[in-house]
């Protein structure tokens, strides 16, 4: 990261990544809503993520409509919490695992709803 003047703004490029993994359920949804919190107080960009259970091989049906679903959700989100201009989204082709995806983006956190998380 490049040194800047105190007080200068951050470039969306320079700021730390967060993943989170959103899914459509109550969860899923509050596991966004902590995440966009988390990227405010960290000066961070959130990349929200879906994974489309397709088959890479076969037409994505159904894709287009999951990227709208998914990128209301997090405009949903955003209007609740008030934290705007830290989000980007994406609709990831699986097969695909979540900490490689961190891994490869270079994300610093990943978030997932506790419903994945095995006990």
């Amino acid at each position: 990261m490049t040194e800047r003047a105190p007080g200068a703004p951050v470039d969306a490029a320079d700021r730390p990544l967060l993943l989170v993994d959103v899914r459509p359920s109550a969860c899923g949804y509050q596991a966004l809503l902590w995440a966009l919190r988390e990227a405010e107080r960290r000066d961070a960009t959130l990349l929200a993520v879906t994974v489309w259970p397709g088959d890479p091989g076969q037409p994505d049906e159904g894709r287009d409509e999951m990227a709208r679903a998914l990128a209301a959700t997090v405009q949903r989100a955003t209007d609740e919490t008030g934290v705007h201009g830290r989000t980007r989204v994406d609709v990831v082709t699986g097969p695909v695992r979540l900490g490689e995806l961190a891994e490869c983006s270079g994300a610093e956190l990943m978030v997932v709803p506790s419903e994945e998380v095995a006990s």
